[in-house]
């Protein structure tokens, strides 16, 4: 049955001013499909064109990596709070550029490519949008402080959760980052915003190219922000961590994939965490030749992953689609990967066995419980 509710989890948006390297470090190719504006107005055509379409009561935006001139500001030790301020705003200056850009929408005062009408900005529920967790803990309030100045009360409210991507880091870079005394706090403060509710955590990281080691030392810093919340006692909520895209499982293009050993390890324990959600999402990027064109050939690769993921999770698997980026290995067009993701999972939920009733899990209600967004 196809579902008769949808909160895409994971979508991404930019104006047409920021598609250079300046803006997003990684838009390096100039020709590259996604090197050009993606706006509301789009994500609503593709969806509209799909059956599933009618069914998307809304979407969480998810922050696109934009650019910084360095991995951290330049404050000196002796910095007043003015200086700190002055840098935090001149280093992140494309990030807080992206909080103006969800303002805009949020406000309904749509600039010249912006992508989105008056009225659009209602299917976007909640924001993940980034943070510096890798700052001292006074930067990093600092910068939170500036953050909301710049998003004003109306998107700040939207904000239900923060990223800092892990992937693409050097070897052992992501276990100093996460294992850091600043880090952790940092985290375990999340649990305290947005008036007690708590804000969530995203986590991105990519077995496929950088191993499983990035993965293992994300379960290794959850376990220590546990340890510290049970520390802090009473006054704010668990930290909600959101596992992005299945950890990015290189997937087999022409037979089932078999799960490596050590992500089954890792999302079995992870999976043990009641406060610990997953998407499932970002798949037609990890094939290890060319995506599949036919669902039944997908599914067939997806199935052992999927299965273990709603094994380990339960009802803690959530639906999303990473558009654009699932554009970059979709085989159905920009016009139809969307829909072809919706139909994949409704497949792979079929294949699992999940009663009906359950799957509402999956296309909203997990999504809704982790961003705590109101339907």
């Amino acid at each position: 049955m196809p579902p008769s509710r949808i909160l895409d989890s994971h979508i991404h948006l930019w104006p047409s001013t920021a598609t250079t390297s300046k803006d997003h470090g990684w838009m390096t190719d100039s020709s590259h499909f996604l090197t050009k504006p993606h706006g509301i107005s789009d994500y609503r055509a593709v969806t509209a064109s799909s059956a599933a379409g009618s069914a998307l009561v809304g979407f969480v935006y998810v922050e696109t990596d934009r650019y910084l001139p360095s991995k951290t500001p330049a404050i000196s030790s002796g910095a007043n709070e003015e200086e700190v301020e002055s840098k935090l705003r001149e280093w992140a200056k494309a990030p807080l550029q992206e909080l103006e850009f969800l303002r805009r929408i949020v406000e309904e005062i749509p600039q010249e490519g912006d992508g989105f009408e008056k009225g659009q900005g209602k299917k976007m529920k909640g924001a993940v949008v980034w943070a510096p967790f890798n700052i001292p803990v006074s930067a990093f309030n600092k910068y939170l402080k500036v953050a909301e100045e710049v998003a004003g009360p109306k998107l700040w409210e939207k904000i239900v959760g923060f990223r800092y991507l892990l992937q693409g880091k050097e070897q052992g870079e992501v276990k100093s980052l996460v294992s850091n005394d600043d880090w952790i706090e940092n985290i375990v403060s999340l649990g305290k915003g947005r008036g007690g509710k708590g804000w969530a955590f995203d986590v991105g990281v990519d077995i496929h190219r950088d191993g499983t080691d990035p993965l293992g030392a994300v379960g290794g810093m959850i376990l220590k922000v546990r340890e510290r919340e049970a520390q802090s006692g009473k006054g704010s909520q668990p930290v909600r961590f959101v596992l992005n895209h299945l950890c990015k499982h290189a997937l087999t293009t022409d037979s089932p994939t078999d799960p490596k050993m050590e992500w089954l390890g890792a999302v079995s324990k992870l999976g043990l965490d009641q406060n610990v959600f997953m998407k499932l999402s970002g798949a037609f990027n990890e094939f290890d030749d060319t995506t599949p064109a036919f669902v039944t050939h997908i599914v067939k690769s997806l199935s052992s992953i999927a299965s273990k993921v709603l094994d380990a999770f339960g009802n803690r698997v959530m639906f999303g689609s990473d558009w654009p980026v699932c554009n970059v290995g979709g085989p159905a067009g920009e016009k139809g990967n969307w829909g072809l993701w919706v139909e994949i999972v409704e497949s792979l939920l079929e294949a699992a066995h999940v009663a009906e009733e359950d799957r509402e899990q999956v296309w909203w209600k997990a999504g809704s419980r982790a961003y705590d967004v109101q339907l």
